[in-house]
């Protein structure tokens, strides 16, 4: 008796398990239910985001010490992005809430002063807040400013990026880092980025530093 009430009871079980894979699998290919997950075609288009006309400069540089050979390409980029969920975007009908964000990948000029220093400027409030959408003004800070590296600027180059926080541009930081030498110039795969190790972290702690060269990123307020 008690063995036919555990194999009862184990079919139930079967069926229960199958059956909430088939409502997991119908959703998963359900057009209405991915619809609702996925909500980034319900988006407007994103407007024009307006310059701030007199924008607070820094001077971002970025030093590398012993390098284990040259980088003659550089590219600078600002990252500006509203904050998640902002309200002054149009709600998209999410299943949580989603709604329309602001967001812009500013390019900036990087010159090499000397061999393997690099140098740009960047601006922390270069978008105006503004009611781009009619539903509130809409504040979209830079996040992080970052210089990338390539030994010649070949496709197949694994990349070396580096980059500033927008707190720590503002409080005039000297960060210091590192990338694994064994990655320069291609660390195996086409068009990666490398690794970073700041000074500090764990990740760091788990290499030895004759593996490493080593990165100084600084930035300073411009009159």
């Amino acid at each position: 008796m008690r063995g036919l009430i555990g194999a009862v009871t184990g079919t139930a079980v079967v069926l229960l398990m199958l059956s909430s894979s088939g409502c997991v699998l119908r959703a998963m290919t359900d057009p209405t239910y991915l619809a609702r997950m996925d909500v980034r075609h319900r988006a407007p288009p994103s407007p024009p985001l307006k310059r701030n006309p007199n924008p607070t400069a820094y001077e971002f540089t970025l030093t590398l010490h012993d390098p284990p050979g040259p980088f003659a390409h550089a590219k600078g980029f600002m990252q500006y992005e509203t904050r998640l969920a902002d309200p002054c975007g149009p709600d998209l009908g999410g299943m949580s809430g989603t709604r329309k964000g602001l967001h812009e990948s500013i390019p900036f000029e990087v010159e090499q002063l000397a061999p393997g220093v690099f140098r740009g400027v960047v601006y922390t409030d270069l978008i105006e807040s503004h009611d781009y959408f009619g539903l509130g003004v809409c504040h979209v800070p830079m996040v992080a400013a970052r210089i990338a590296l390539w030994p010649t600027g070949n496709p197949d180059e694994t990349r070396f990026v580096e980059s500033m926080l927008t707190e720590e541009i503002l409080a005039e930081s000297v960060i210091h880092s590192g990338f694994l030498r064994s990655d320069y110039p291609n660390g195996g795969f086409e068009d990666t980025a490398a690794m970073r190790y700041r000074v500090g972290t764990p990740l760091r702690a788990r290499v030895k530093e004759s593996d490493l060269f080593n990165v100084e990123v600084r930035a300073r307020k411009l009159d």
